[in-house]
């Protein structure tokens, strides 16, 4: 009898350590997660109430009204959990004359790109991502002409394992700026947001 009460404890355990080694091998990892939530999600379009031009977000990302408080034309949204964090932001520039391909190379420097592309009215920047080196006032600075010190105030420290993907329009004297802040190990999972940049248009 204690024999067979064994045997068909045995048996209990091996069937639940089976079904938990399944479930184990059934789980994604949070990359894979993220990047699913991302591709299904719906995306939510936001109006900056001071020049009217809307950007569209996933829908479970969190606006940061606070931000919209700091200037006109900015807007902050985030997403992050205990893995990571994604920031989506934009704003808006006055271009007091220079032209694309120099208001281009000039953020460039600042911004330490790595990649540049220049489109007939937009250029989009992209590099690893500097503590303090996105700032408006400091892409601002760089309109205007002023000179950036290398110990100002856009360097500050790299964050490792974070880059940016930035999209400047220009329409007539403003340049409107749309930037990802992302972990680089989230790059291929991103591919849609990387495409909404890519695509948008001011008006």
């Amino acid at each position: 009898m204690r024999k067979a009460i064994f045997i068909f404890i045995a048996i209990v355990l091996m069937a639940t350590c089976i079904d938990w080694i399944r479930s184990c091998n059934g789980l994604k990892s949070h990359r894979e997660f993220f990047g699913r939530e991302l591709t299904y999600a719906d995306m939510c379009e936001y109006k900056d109430a001071d020049y009217d031009y809307v950007v569209r977000v996933p829908s479970f990302f969190t606006a940061k009204p606070d931000s919209l408080q700091e200037e006109k034309g900015r807007m902050r949204f985030e997403y992050g959990d205990q893995w990571i964090s994604v920031v989506i932001e934009s704003h808006v520039m006055h271009n007091n004359g220079q032209s694309l391909k120099d208001g281009m190379d000039s953020l460039a420097q600042v911004l330490h790109a790595i990649d540049r592309k220049l489109g007939s009215d937009y250029f989009v920047l992209s590099g690893p991502q500097y503590e303090n080196g996105r700032s408006s006032e400091s892409h601002q600075a760089c309109l205007n002409g002023r000179v950036v010190s290398d110990e100002g105030e856009t360097n500050g420290s790299l964050i490792e394992g974070y880059s940016y993907y930035t999209k400047v329009v220009a329409n007539q004297k403003l340049w409107f700026v749309y930037t990802m802040i992302y972990p680089d190990d989230y790059k291929d999972v991103l591919s849609r947001l990387f495409k909404e940049i890519d695509n948008w248009q001011v008006f």
